[in-house]
């Protein structure tokens, strides 16, 4: 029988190298920090934080499977802890399981109703899967919680111009550029809804910022998309 001196040793060397593993977690080193975690579950198998950390180093270098596994057993182990179960329901989403993913966020939001990325996730989720009324319900509850947050508004105006309202998308566009003035999609998609009113020069001018900002960031990819957007302006 394990005496109470070599038990409390052991959960704080488990501590310990969890505390390691997060030090390397934040420095970009998800291997190095996984090792560190693995150390924390063997001295103490019980460690729910160690799964639920060693998870997120996990999905970091695209073992997302195995990062689900240690989620699922962090929720085994602490089944009131929401933030498993956010975590394991953004990487079913990066999987292509939204409506899993989903579940999951129900549950992140039961147990902290005031969970604003859960609340964004989902309306990400429900986006996906043509619930476009509920997205924008949930974008509403982050908006409510942190009236700050600009993805809320920018992906409120996403769902607004899929539902054919350009002009209530244009005016959350608006805010997510109040917020940050060097968000490149938040000028594109504004130029896209301000060309479904009509709104030509506007749009142009939306696109010319877009491009400038992304030339700026050297994003190739966006760069082209934009410039496709400006040649069906010009048709």
């Amino acid at each position: 029988m394990e005496n109470t001196n070599d038990a409390n040793s052991k959960a704080e060397s488990a501590e310990s190298h969890l505390d390691k593993g997060n030090a390397l977690y934040d420095q970009g080193e998800y291997e190095s920090a996984i090792s560190e975690y693995d150390k924390a579950i063997n001295l103490n198998p019980n460690f729910a934080a160690a799964y639920l950390k060693r998870g997120n180093a996990k999905d970091k270098i695209g073992q997302h499977f195995e990062a689900i596994s240690d989620y699922d057993e962090a929720i085994r182990l602490d089944p009131d802890d929401p933030n498993a179960y956010y975590n394991r329901g953004v990487v079913k989403g990066s999987l292509g399981h939204p409506e899993a993913a989903i579940r999951d966020y129900d549950e992140a939001i039961r147990l902290n109703p005031n969970h604003a990325a859960a609340y964004n996730n989902r309306g990400n989720a429900k986006d996906d899967i043509g619930q476009h009324f509920e997205a924008i319900s949930d974008y509403d509850s982050v908006i409510r919680l942190d009236p700050n947050d600009t993805d809320a508004y920018y992906n409120r105006g996403i769902v607004k111009v899929k539902l054919g309202q350009p002009e209530a998308a244009i005016r959350d566009f608006n805010e997510a550029i109040h917020l940050n003035p060097s968000d490149v999609k938040a000028y594109a998609n504004r130029g896209i809804a301000q060309r479904k009113l009509g709104l030509t020069d506007d749009a142009k001018r939306d696109y010319q910022t877009a491009l400038d900002l992304a030339e700026k960031s050297g994003d190739e990819e966006l760069k082209s998309r934009i410039m496709r957007l400006m040649e069906r302006l010009a048709d």
